[in-house]
């Protein structure tokens, strides 16, 4: 079994191939890669001005100026894309404790801004 299929298995919710959407933290810009109910991936270029300490709030954008402010994550993964020095990095955080709201705003989020026809399940109930 693929190192992959692995981790998808490990995953509590369904990830989603994005277009165009972006998340901005306290100190990093990046494009979103995946996302989910639970959390997303993204990368960025590191420029080294990333502190190692816990970020605790995002802010994704969409397409059609979407936006979701006060998003609270923690960081699960931070590693280089690539072989040797690499200043492209792929970041996955898991969201904390979302408000029914921001669940609500989520799901929305999710399913303006992905690929294919699938969308997300309803969470919120």
């Amino acid at each position: 079994m693929s190192d992959e299929k692995k981790q998808d298995e490990r995953r509590a919710h369904k990830r989603y191939q994005v277009k165009d959407c972006a998340i901005g933290t306290q100190s990093k810009f990046g494009e979103i890669v995946d996302i989910s109910i639970g959390g997303l991936a993204f990368t960025y270029i590191d420029r080294g001005e990333w502190k190692k300490e816990s970020l605790e709030l995002g802010i994704l954008f969409g397409n059609d100026d979407l936006c979701l402010n006060e998003i609270p994550f923690k960081i699960i993964s931070d590693c280089a894309i690539g072989a040797g020095v690499s200043m492209l990095r792929r970041c996955g955080v898991q969201f904390g404790a979302l408000t029914k709201a921001q669940i609500s705003q989520l799901e929305y989020f999710i399913w303006v801004n992905t690929k294919g026809a699938e969308r997300v399940e309803n969470h919120s109930a």
